[in-house]
């Protein structure tokens, strides 16, 4: 592994360890008491928090894009983390609900350019890899949304949550600091187009709006599992610990699956994505409809192992069909994805209060199915 590109390709994994740990840390820290009360949340408040983050990275994936394309993935990396590293400080100083959602959109603002910078040196650099090489980095977000709730129950004897956020805070900047040390890295692209152009171009192109809505919903799922998880098992009668516990095997499910299948999607990436999608309809439907206390605690950790698969292979999908810069490609898919990161955990939100958390996380059962549907149109247009 001496080539720049694997170097820069295993730094960048680092980084997504620290996202993962970004979109890990809602689910992990709103459903605290601590947090509930010194905040005084609410299960509407709890979905609009979730948003905020999702907020601050739609504004981010629009703006890295360009980024990405003008400086580099390189470059970008060493940005982003740097701010990362940062602005989880500040979140985890938050005193009170404004200044949390404040910090919150701005640490999703920062860590944008990892995710982009990932993804397009992943398609950008191994063509013939992008399934597993993205897949790669998804599992390097699951291990990262994984830390964030096992450190914290982990660390709960000894310290509170915001040291584990802290810590993060020095990982973004190590993660700088190494990509800082990394050789400039030429693009194999002979032309990039500004990003009006790029987006000009994309839209031409066939499938891909479905692409857009495929990727919102792919995105949105994400993230109301990962920031709904411990309401929904709160609500279910458990503890506060149960709950951090149910989310960690969210994320176990996702790194496993990823790492058992991410060598077998690039040879049928859309049936890879289709079963994925209608898996984890089925593995939902009945994790709302049960009132077992068993199936509450080994159910996450299912919907995790079914829905593995749907948003990088999504975004290796498209990065096979899409021609065009990888910067502004990725950058638009990730910003739509960051408004059904905003969306759909924000409706789970809205039902909840008006009915229950059981049925607000069915929303979700309709979502996937539409995603197989998406997927199906979508391998009748190639």
């Amino acid at each position: 592994m001496t080539s720049p590109r694997e170097r820069l390709f295993v730094v960048s994994c680092a980084g997504m360890f620290v996202f993962g740990m970004i979109l890990g840390l809602p689910g992990t820290v709103l459903g605290q008491p601590e947090t509930v009360e010194q905040f005084g949340l609410t299960l509407a408040d709890r979905g609009l928090l979730i948003s905020t983050l999702f907020a601050g990275l739609l504004v981010g994936s629009f703006t890295s894009g360009p980024l990405v394309d003008a400086t580099g993935q390189r470059v970008a990396l060493i940005l982003s983390s740097a701010l990362v590293a940062a602005s989880l400080p500040l979140f985890a100083m938050a005193r009170n609900g404004v200044v949390a959602a404040a910090t919150l959109f701005t640490v999703g603002l920062a860590s944008a350019a990892i995710n982009t910078a990932s993804n397009a040196l992943s398609s950008e650099l191994f063509p013939e890899e992008r399934g597993r090489r993205m897949n790669v980095i998804a599992i390097m977000v699951g291990l990262g949304g994984l830390a964030m709730p096992t450190a914290t129950v982990l660390a709960s004897e000894s310290v509170s949550w915001r040291a584990v956020v802290i810590g993060g805070g020095v990982l973004s900047a190590v993660v700088a600091w190494l990509t800082a040390q990394l050789p400039p890295m030429v693009s194999t692209m002979t032309r990039r187009d500004g990003v009006i152009a790029a987006l000009r171009q994309f839209a031409k192109q066939p499938g891909f709006g479905w692409f857009l809505l495929l990727v919102t919903l792919g995105g949105g799922n994400e993230a109301s599992m990962a920031g709904w998880t411990t309401s929904f098992v709160l609500a279910s009668g458990m503890s506060a610990s149960a709950a951090t516990l149910v989310l960690s095997s969210h994320w176990l499910g996702l790194i496993l699956s990823r790492t058992l299948f991410s060598s077998r999607v690039d040879q049928s990436k859309e049936v890879a994505i289709e079963r994925s999608a209608v898996l984890s309809a089925l593995a939902l439907l009945v994790l709302v409809v049960s009132a077992s206390p068993a199936l509450v605690m080994v159910g996450p950790f299912l919907v995790g192992l079914c829905m593995a698969l749907v948003m990088p292979t999504s975004l290796a999908l498209a990065g096979e069909r899409i021609q065009g810069n990888p910067g502004s490609l990725f950058g638009g898919l990730l910003t739509v994805a960051q408004v059904g990161g905003m969306v759909v955990p924000a409706s789970i939100g809205f039902i909840a209060e008006e009915s229950s958390v059981r049925l607000g996380l069915a929303l979700l059962i309709g979502t996937y199915g539409a995603i197989a549907l998406i997927v199906r149109r979508l391998s009748t247009e190639r």
